[in-house]
């Protein structure tokens, strides 16, 4: 890979023919306008993307500098509001999650191999203004009545999204779940809000495997329990979990066979330092490939999924608009997860061309140097400023955002439990 590939790649998704020929297709546009498909979705890229924005106002500001235009507030909002421009985000977001991909991390534990892939699923909710408790009703109506539920898959591999979609925050996670068919050969890391005992046995029947945190399991019947040194806690009858639990002795792990839905199914208990209290992981991952500690280090691996949603919070303005307009509201969640994955696209590139470990989160964080020429090259179509920001961009970023301690992440890190960067 070199940098024209990336910008071959870049330009696939953000070409002028193809946004503005998406725009008609979603029926954002319908006739030739001075606010076309191609600059209104670049300006918004640009905008989430480059710092803290606040205000529509500041994607006007962003829409007239890269267009050297000088459109005023209203036409320009009328645009916004226009309930194609959601569809024609969420368009265009599906497109870059299928093309801004690289591998950026390898597998380096063999038992690993029989997986495809490791998915991680969670959801982080998005408060929103209180006009739209009836479009996206929360589920504080209190202190939070109207929100919105992002829910998204991680490809660990990818180190991004892989899939991404909006509802309520009161709606139930589970039915966000990826399909059966679709995790066969596929390890699923997911929290407690996604479990349920008729899915996992579902999952399993369909091939997939699972390592999910459980809840509800008070009233379980228990067959076999182990401590971590492999010595046998007796069970001299098959009794409930809550009766068993007492005598289970703190820091240590508990490898039992317990039954869900006539089933025996593999539950790994651990003890909660900050809940003060065993979590219970339930997976079908046979002892004689992974040990109970390796399934603890499997679900770690589920925070990568937590710092994503915070990169996308914190630096790609990922958050609730004070709009009172729904389909606005969710083409500029789309736009963040656009301008997230461009970015973890960029910093994947670096790494596989000069071979050195990234921070995601440095370089989501310093798009005052070199954001805005790139975007401002695509929008004016330089194709040498294009290539010259770029290579402006690696340079800065090889310099200023890699990763701080990498000796470190293998002791503490995501690297200390069985990945590595795919150089």
């Amino acid at each position: 890979m070199n940098a024209n590939i990336f910008i071959k790649k870049l330009k696939y998704i953000l070409s002028e023919k193809k946004l503005n020929r998406l725009g008609k297709q979603t029926g954002f546009t319908k006739r030739e306008r001075s606010i076309t498909s191609f600059h209104l979705v670049t300006s918004i890229i640009a905008a989430l993307g480059d710092k803290k924005t606040s205000y529509l106002s500041e994607i006007l500001r962003y829409y007239n500098q890269l267009t050297d235009q000088d459109i005023k507030y209203k036409p320009f909002h009328n645009q916004l509001v226009k309930p194609e421009l959601a569809d024609l985000m969420k368009e265009v977001t599906n497109r870059v999650l299928n093309h801004w991909i690289n591998d950026v991390l390898k597998y380096t534990i063999k038992s690993f191999s029989k997986f495809e892939n490791i998915l991680i699923q969670d959801g982080s909710s998005i408060m929103l203004h209180r006009s739209l408790k009836n479009v996206y009703p929360g589920r504080f109506s209190n202190t939070c009545p109207a929100a919105i539920e992002l829910h998204a898959t991680l490809n660990l591999s990818q180190g991004c999204f892989e899939k991404a979609g909006i509802t309520p925050d009161s709606f139930s996670e589970r039915g966000e779940l990826p399909e059966l068919d679709e995790l066969k050969g596929q390890l699923l890391l997911a929290d407690r809000g996604y479990y349920s005992g008729s899915y996992i046995c579902e999952l399993d029947k369909a091939g997939g495997h699972y390592v999910l945190r459980a809840k509800g399991l008070k009233t379980v019947k228990v067959h076999n329990a182990y401590l971590k040194d492999g010595e046998n806690l007796v069970v001299k009858q098959i009794i409930k979990l809550c009766e068993l639990a007492p005598s289970f002795p703190q820091n240590d792990l508990i490898d039992m066979d317990i039954e869900i839905k006539s089933q025996l199914t593999r539950v790994v208990a651990y003890w909660s330092k900050k809940e003060k209290q065993y979590t219970y992981l339930v997976t079908n991952l046979s002892r004689n490939e992974f040990s109970a500690i390796e399934i603890g280090k499997l679900y770690r691996l589920r925070w990568q999924v937590e710092l994503l949603f915070k990169e996308c919070k914190s630096y790609n303005n990922l958050r609730g608009f004070q709009t009172s307009n729904a389909t606005l509201q969710e083409a500029l969640i789309y736009g963040s997860l656009i301008v997230t994955t461009l970015k973890r696209f960029i910093t994947g590139c670096i790494e596989k061309i000069f071979k050195v470990e990234m921070s995601t989160m440095i370089v989501s964080k310093t798009t005052n140097v070199w954001w805005i020429n790139i975007l401002s090259a695509i929008m004016k179509k330089q194709r040498k400023g294009l290539f010259k920001a770029v290579t402006d961009a690696f340079e800065f970023l090889i310099k200023n955002a890699t990763r701080a301690h990498p000796k470190r992440s293998r002791k503490t890190g995501v690297f200390q439990y069985g990945v590595e960067p795919n150089f």
